[in-house]
Parts: structure tokens; C-alpha cells; sequence
């Protein structure tokens, strides 16, 4: 049997698979007459809840929980915060066992659970953390805990690496097979096209996310010096100067990274914590409430911004789907107010535009404040110029106010494989854009008018939106990104706070002191979200896409990444998650 009669074949019982989990759930249900999922959490005050996130964490998820896949759909930010709040006043749990295994989060992200640990701390219950292999991300998050215990085995170890981005420069690559990338930006700092044409970030470029990288770490050494009773300077000196990358067990307790040396058997004997006793997050139910009265619409808009449909599940942002929000806030007479949960880099400078004045239209009717999570830059910060008030997590990157624009030409490639063009054409700027041919030098003028255009408009945006001077823009635009006490200094946002005091501002705005929050896109089956996406392109594109030259796959990956021809709002590389 070939290999893709086999990849179709298991695709397909994937997906009768799915059908089948949902009928059987469905049916089991119904029977007992249950709606939801429920947890299994015994009578009595002796239960835990088990917090153990791994895989990237996004921010929100828009689909609902299928019992199939149960802990990757309740795996979000939004989701564990609240479950951890509502076990706050729930007489059944104890307190919460951290066990993160591989959890890929945002600095934002972890301050956000963090801030409900300390809540549930704060309450009387105490929270204790358990691991063997922990990674940066997960001993973040077990920073929070009373008590941080780890499996002495040489085996085991901390990874503290620190703050690092990498992007992939195809110059060389490019010359190397007779490609040109004409690069076409306005902006001095916008680095997004120098990976296509150049072997390494400019000086600018480079010093200008040096800067912001640089606050970043300085951000989780404070974080963690915090929550360890550490100095910074401790913590410094453990990313470093210490002499192997996993740490340990004793040197972790010398460093007082840990409280404990201990097996998991042996830390959970000891503080009673049995099987019988525990839930995962996953499985624990917060029911939903569904409060009469003002409400605070809280709205998760994450990924890049490009034109589609109204599509969920998927990490983008498109007009489409953000005007079927807003539509359905503006008829919702109970929201008084919305809070934008921003995480994006940025992408289609036109499709930002028309969110941007959706959101104003939004704002005539509800005040609206824009609350940062790890990244709100370029078209990211374009549509949060919309909100009366921006609040930034201070892990938060911003900025990036420019423009760019790439076009691929081949003709040097095609020469070399025999493959000649010719246009019969009747128009100044009739099949102006061919990549088979060479661009005119008209041709390309042009383009640069309208880059500085598009600029001048993003600019304008930005002082209208901002109250900054004409005379002081250029030295805070250019493409320059900013962490979030740079921003706030420069005025680019009102104040460095949680979402949770940007949902205050916003009531404070409404004028109302009892409200309850409603969370946006509001969550669809999985069958539905299927529906409306390409699943099998998206299928093939991961299945098969490894036949593909490696050099040129991650060329193509980049490239479509940045939409070639189309005027473009975005940050100038990806951060890694911690």
C-alpha cells in the first residue's frame, strides 16, 4: 500500500474516531442526565487539584471541550485561571499540585495564572509544586508555588535558558538558485524583510531587539527572584554563571531554586496527596455562571492578522471575524463595556485598517480598553490605537509602527532553468507585477510613494490615538519595538497592569461597579469550527509537507508568512515561548 493510500486512511479513522467519541459522550450524557463535562471530585475537603499544562498554552480556546480530547481543549490561560478561581471558594478542594510538563507559555500568560495562584494562596490554600524534568516555562509557573520539591535523580534537572528568538536568514540561499527579493518598507527599524535580503539583522534592527530582549530577561529575573525570596543579582548568577545546563537537585537546593529533594511518591506521602484525592484541571468543571445584570465583554484576539473568514479555532485575526463579534456585543444590551485581549505581530496592513475602524464604530456605543498579552505590534498595535485605554502586561512587546511590502522576482532563476516570459499587454501598469519579469523602475518608484503613504497613515493613527506630536513620531515609530516600560514612558500605553484591572478600567469607564464578564468568540463544537476550516489542506500541508526540500520549505513557510505584494503590519521576527 503507497504511504499517502495509508496517511488518507488514517486520517479517516481520525476523524471517525472523533465522531465516535462525541456520539458515545453524547449518549452517556444523556442518560445520566449530565450537561458538560463533569470532574470527579470525591466528598470531603481532602481533594487537589492537579495543574499540569503541557504543549503550547494558548491564551483562549474558542472550541468546546470533547471528552476525547478533554485536556488539550481545556489547555488555555483563560481556562485555568478561572478554574482556579472558582476552587478558591469550592469546600472539596485542598489545594493545587503544580506537575507542569512541557507547557509553552508567554511571560503575560504566566503572570495571569500567577495572579490567580496568588489568590488561591491568599485564600488559605496552599499550592505545592512536584517535577523531575522541568523546563523554563514550567519552573516559572512552580515558582508560584509554597513549596517546589524535585525527583533527586542525575536523570532530572531545572533548564533555565533565558530569553532567545532565532530567524532564519535565505540571502545566501536565494542567490545561491537565482532569487531576488525586492524589499519595499518604510520605517528604518521594520526588520521583517531582512531575511530575504540580507545574511543578518542590520545594526538597527538588531540593538533595537537586543533592547527589548534584554528587558524581557530582566522582567523574569525579577519574577523569579520574587516569588524564590531571592535578589535579582541570585538570579542572574544562575543563568550565568553556572557551569552545566540542567541543574541538578543539590545544587538546585543550594541555589534555593527548590525547597525539596524528593520523589514524587515520597512529596505527595508526605503531604497526603493520594490518587483518589486528585483532579486534573482538565476534568475539573467550573460551572459556567450565567449572571443577570452589566456585563464586561472580554475579547481574545490572537494571531496574525490576515484576510479569511469568520473561521474559529484557527490563531488569526481577520475582519470577518472580528466584525461578527462586534456585532454580537452590539446587541448584547447587558455588555456596558469590552476589554481587547491582544496577542499578535501584526500581517495584512489593510486588514488591520478595517478592524481598526470596526473597533471605533464598537467604541461610539461601549467603552473599550485593550489589554496586552505577549505581543501587540505592528497591526497588533495598529487596532488597539481604537481603545480609549491600553493596558500592557509588563512582559508585553509593542510598537513596531511601519510598513513593508516584499516582491519575489525569478527571472535570474528562470533563465537557469530554460523557462523564458513574455507579455502582450495593453495599460501603463498592465501585469506590472510579475515575478517572471524584470519590476520597472517606474514600477517600483511607485510602490515606494504608496509605502510612505501607508506610513504616514499608520502614523497618523497612532498620533490621533496617543495625543503625540508630529515632531516626536518618527523617533518612536520606524518599525522600533518597545517592551511595555518603554511604552508606557513613550506614551504608546496608558499603564502596566493584568487583565484583570484592564476589566476594571473598562467598568470604570461604563460607570458601573457590578458586572460579571462574558468571554469572546464565544466557544462552537469542534464540528462546527470543522466545518468552517480547510482541515484537509491543513492535513496534507503537515503530512506530506516533509517531502519537501528543507531549505526551501522553510523559504516558502516565511515568504507566505509575509504575503508577498501585500502591504504588510508586522513585527520583524516570532518570540519564542518561554
Amino acid at each position: 500500500m503507497s504511504t499517502k493510500k495509508t496517511v488518507l486512511i488514517a486520517v479517516l479513522v481520525f476523524i471517525v474516531l472523533i465522531f465516535f467519541s462525541l456520539f458515545v459522550s453524547r449518549g452517556v450524557n444523556k442518560m445520566l442526565g449530565i450537561k458538560g463535562s463533569s470532574a470527579t471530585v470525591l466528598a470531603g475537603k481532602d481533594n487537589w487539584l492537579v495543574i499540569n499544562p503541557s504543549g503550547t498554552v494558548p491564551e483562549y480556546n474558542e472550541i468546546q471541550a470533547m471528552p476525547m480530547f478533554q485536556k488539550l481543549s481545556a489547555n488555555s490561560v483563560e481556562s485555568i485561571s478561572a478554574k482556579i478561581r472558582y476552587a478558591i471558594t469550592d469546600v472539596r478542594i485542598k489545594g493545587i499540585l503544580l506537575e507542569p510538563s512541557g507547557g509553552g507559555f508567554s511571560l503575560p500568560a504566566i503572570h495571569e495564572i500567577g495572579l490567580a495562584l496568588n489568590e488561591f494562596k491568599a485564600a488559605g490554600k496552599p499550592v505545592y509544586a512536584a517535577g523531575d524534568m522541568i523546563s523554563q516555562a514550567d519552573y516559572l509557573l512552580a515558582s508560584y508555588a509554597d513549596e517546589i520539591a524535585m525527583d533527586p535523580s542525575a536523570s532530572g534537572g531545572i533548564m533555565l535558558t533565558g530569553v532567545a528568538a532565532n530567524s532564519l536568514f535565505f540571502k545566501g540561499f536565494m542567490d545561491k538558485y537565482g532569487i531576488k527579493m525586492h524589499v519595499i518598507q518604510a520605517g528604518e527599524f521594520k526588520g521583517a524583510g531582512e531575511p530575504f535580503s540580507q545574511t543578518g539583522f542590520s545594526e538597527g534592527t538588531r540593538q533595537n531587539i537586543s533592547k527589548v530582549f534584554s528587558g524581557l530577561f530582566e522582567e523574569m529575573l525579577s519574577l523569579l527572584a520574587a516569588n524564590r525570596g531571592l535578589t535579582v543579582e541570585d538570579m542572574r548568577a544562575v543563568y550565568n554563571d553556572r557551569r552545566d545546563l540542567f541543574i541538578l537537585a543539590d545544587e538546585a537546593l543550594e541555589l534555593k531554586l527548590i525547597d525539596t529533594a524528593s520523589t514524587r511518591a515520597d512529596y505527595l506521602a508526605k503531604h497526603k496527596i493520594t490518587k483518589n484525592h486528585t483532579v486534573s484541571i482538565a476534568k475539573y468543571k467550573n460551572p459556567v455562571k450565567l449572571a443577570k445584570g452589566d456585563k464586561i465583554a472580554v475579547v481574545y484576539l490572537s494571531g496574525d492578522i490576515t484576510p479569511g473568514t469568520a473561521s474559529y479555532g484557527r490563531s488569526q485575526i481577520s475582519y470577518n471575524k472580528v466584525r461578527k463579534i462586534t456585532q454580537e456585543i452590539s446587541k448584547n444590551k447587558h455588555v456596558k463595556a469590552v476589554v481587547l485581549r491582544v496577542d499578535s505581530p501584526g500581517g495584512s496592513a489593510l486588514e488591520s485598517d478595517h478592524i481598526y475602524r470596526d473597533l471605533l464604530k464598537l467604541k461610539e456605543d461601549k467603552p473599550l480598553v485593550v489589554s496586552m498579552s505577549g505581543v501587540a505590534a505592528s497591526g497588533g498595535y495598529y487596532i488597539s490605537c481604537a481603545a480609549d485605554k491600553i493596558v500592557a502586561d509588563s512582559g508585553t512587546i509593542a510598537g513596531s509602527i511601519g510598513v513593508i511590502m516584499m516582491l519575489p522576482e525569478y527571472t535570474q532563476a528562470s533563465r537557469r532553468l530554460g523557462i523564458t516570459s513574455e507579455t502582450i499587454k495593453f495599460g501603463k501598469f498592465a501585469s506590472a507585477i510579475n515575478p517572471f519579469e524584470p519590476y520597472s523602475p517606474e514600477l517600483l518608484a511607485s510602490i515606494k510613494r504608496s509605502a510612505a503613504a501607508t506610513y504616514d497613515e499608520f502614523k497618523g493613527i497612532v498620533m490621533d490615538a496617543r495625543g503625540i506630536a508630529p515632531e516626536k513620531i518618527n523617533s518612536i515609530a520606524e518599525g522600533r519595538v518597545y517592551s511595555a516600560e518603554d511604552a508606557l514612558a513613550l506614551g504608546l500605553i496608558d499603564e502596566i497592569a493584568s487583565l484583570d484591572k484592564a476589566v476594571a478600567l473598562a467598568a470604570e469607564l461604563a460607570d458601573i461597579s457590578s458586572y460579571s464578564t462574558i468571554n469572546y468568540p464565544q466557544k462552537i463544537s469542534f464540528f462546527d469550527a470543522l466545518s468552517e476550516s480547510d482541515f484537509f489542506g491543513m492535513m496534507s500541508l503537515k503530512l506530506f509537507g516533509s517531502k519537501l526540500n528543507k531549505y526551501l520549505d522553510e523559504y516558502e513557510s516565511a515568504l507566505e508568512m509575509m504575503e508577498p505584494g501585500i502591504w504588510q503590519y508586522r513585527m520583524p521576527l516570532q518570540v519564542d515561548k518561554l
